[in-house]
């Protein structure tokens, strides 16, 4: 059975055109005409284009505009991945994509590149660039004006790393005093001008969720009165225009079967616990805007000869079911 993906991306719905180059006159309709999501793809929204954009581990570049999927075929492309960070880097008017493991040779990669909507091109040293792998969680932090990019180690509890973009080159922060390794996911919360960070501590058995915030200059951690259950890879955060909040999807580990994807809300101050949706797996992504809306994707299929993929609209409390889409080859 094909594992259920869920991901969340903040879709911009400004009325005014879209600047810079469209990705139509490289783009075509897949013969399913869905993407295949693969493992751990990497996945944010380009503002300008108004479209989604996934990169997955086959090295394919997916885009979702007006409910609907298209394939992209860019002249020059990042190597199939898993586990990439992606980010919207207003700044750059491009989609940032960071790192990951090379899904055929097992390896890490520490390179970056931008979409511009047409192509992907490589940019910025390599020998100074963050270390490779998949353990990382990216957003631009509006207050800095700069990327911001956590890596996180194995084994556990061990220190992150903390690196920031500038547009050309990337700098290693001190993160000293703040949240150890494993963190899931990262965003900015336009609320408290901070990167909002949810990481883990893990004894034998289990890990639970810390919530932390980074000001540029350091690390605090927030103590809510209600933490999510921490879910590593299979967590979402993101910021909903529409309410003001951020949006956390994640897990809860569960022996009686798949575990539901729970969605979370973050005041400033504390989680709440909102609504259930889908079954197992959220990705961790992170997009920017300004003006826009929260969607879902799952991929709902239950074998490798259908595809199907249904999708989510976040209202600002609740997520309301949009479309869904099968096909067969």
């Amino acid at each position: 059975m094909v594992g259920v993906l869920t991901v969340a991306l903040l879709i911009g719905i400004s009325s005014t055109a879209p600047s810079g180059s469209t990705a139509t006159q490289t783009a075509t309709v897949s013969a399913a005409g869905l993407p295949y999501f693969g493992l751990l793809p990497a996945v944010a929204y380009d503002a300008n284009r108004r479209q989604v954009v996934l990169f997955n581990n086959r090295g394919e570049t997916w885009l979702w505009a007006k409910n609907r999927w298209t394939q992209a075929h860019p002249t020059a492309s990042p190597s199939g991945r898993i586990g990439a960070a992606a980010a919207w880097d207003p700044l750059m008017g491009a989609v940032l994509l960071v790192g990951g493991q090379s899904y055929a040779e097992e390896t890490v990669l520490n390179d970056t590149w931008t979409w511009n909507g047409s192509t992907w091109r490589e940019i910025g040293p390599r020998t100074s660039a963050p270390p490779g792998g998949f353990m990382l969680a990216m957003t631009y932090d509006a207050d800095l004006e700069a990327m911001v990019l956590v890596a996180s180690d194995i084994p556990f509890g061990t220190p992150i790393r903390l690196w920031t973009w500038d547009g050309a080159a990337w700098h290693q922060r001190n993160a000293a005093g703040g949240p150890v390794s494993p963190v899931a996911v990262v965003a900015f919360d336009p609320g408290t001008e901070t990167v909002l960070a949810v990481a883990a501590r893990c004894s034998a058995s289990y890990c639970v969720s810390e919530t932390w915030r980074w000001n540029g200059a350091g690390w605090q951690a927030s103590r809510p009165a209600h933490e999510p259950g921490f879910g590593f890879s299979s967590m979402t955060l993101v910021h909903d225009p529409v309410s003001g909040r951020l949006v956390l999807l994640t897990i809860t580990p569960t022996t009686a079967g798949p575990a539901p994807t729970e969605t979370w809300t973050w005041n400033g101050q504390d989680w709440s616990w909102r609504q259930t949706i889908g079954r197992e797996n959220a990705v961790a992504v992170t997009a920017e805007g300004l003006h826009g809306m929260v969607v879902a994707f799952e991929d709902v299929a239950r074998d490798f000869k259908t595809q199907r993929i249904d999708s989510w609209e976040w209202t600002g409390d609740s997520w309301q079911p949009t479309s869904a889409g099968s096909a067969s080859p």
